[in-house]
């Protein structure tokens, strides 16, 4: 196993843990030099890579020099049906340069010489799929990818319509979660963040919630712990900062975890404090 990762410090921890990362970002270059290396590769994956980048085409000309003639690309990140369905707006900021759906990825990898023959959907994230793709070699197409073809049609995903509606429901979100987050607040509750993903950032920037409502954000990850929020400058605070700070509502920002933050989080729902969901719609548990 080899992998590319542009960030030094998480390539260490990576290459610490025995699992042999170059500290680079992915390029045809870095793609010549593995094959010297190391030979052509039978497998690649990119999960939750492929649309943070923004020159796609040489991307795939350095996959097309790594990959062995019957290897497989395998691309795995948050489908844009999903998102427009469960109003997932968080997952719209800076990183993330391409929102995936099948319709205008089959032309792309056509063009590139290669094909997808088969896709999977997958939780993470809210909701994902996981695309499998070769070389225009004869492999046999999957049904499933004609399905979500077909299913991107019958929804109208792709339409200025669609899009304006959801825009519309995303106002309507940002609107009813405030207007909770200020009772809750008028009612001299203490609430805090609980994780401080890049998606949690998006929401709390865009809703304007800030220090005004919610004391901290609270962090299992060490890499966070001390740092602040950009744009609402929240102090990050471990997790254990929710009982010791006695905190009524934690406002639950990596929500497509919460049921394994809420599981971790037992002793601070059994002190009585409740978490805040707030995709698709504000709810309280």
């Amino acid at each position: 196993m080899l992998g590319c990762e542009p960030a030094e410090n998480i390539a260490a921890i990576a290459n610490h843990s025995d699992i042999l990362t170059m500290p680079v970002f992915f390029s045809p270059d870095v793609a010549k030099e593995v094959v010297q290396k190391h030979g052509k590769a039978k497998i690649i994956t990119a999960t939750n890579v492929f649309a943070h980048i923004d020159n796609l085409k040489l991307l795939m000309k350095a996959v097309d020099y790594l990959l062995d003639d019957d290897g497989v690309f395998i691309v795995e990140a948050p489908y844009v049906v999903h998102l427009l369905d469960n109003l997932e707006y968080d997952t719209i900021y800076h990183e993330h340069l391409s929102y995936l759906s099948l319709t205008p990825l089959v032309p792309f990898f056509q063009k590139c010489n290669f094909e997808m023959f088969d896709v999977g959907q997958v939780d993470i994230h809210g909701g994902s799929i996981r695309i499998f793709i070769s070389r225009r070699s004869g492999r046999p197409i999957s049904l499933r990818v004609n399905e979500l073809l077909k299913n991107e049609q019958n929804e109208d995903t792709h339409s200025l319509e669609n899009l304006w509606k959801f825009a519309k429901n995303v106002e309507k979100n940002r609107e009813n979660l405030v207007t909770l987050l200020r009772s809750l607040k008028n009612q001299g509750k203490k609430i805090a963040a609980v994780s401080a993903p890049a998606k949690g950032m998006t929401l709390l920037n865009y809703c304007k919630i800030g220090s005004e409502i919610l004391e901290f954000a609270t962090e299992k990850s060490t890499l966070k712990i001390n740092k602040y929020t950009p744009g609402s400058h929240l102090k990050v605070m471990p997790d254990s900062a929710l009982l010791t700070e006695k905190i009524d509502y934690a406002l639950l920002l990596a929500w497509n975890f919460k049921d394994e933050i809420i599981k971790n989080q037992s002793l601070f729902r059994e002190a009585g404090g409740k978490f805040i969901i707030p995709i698709p719609k504000p709810i309280i548990i």
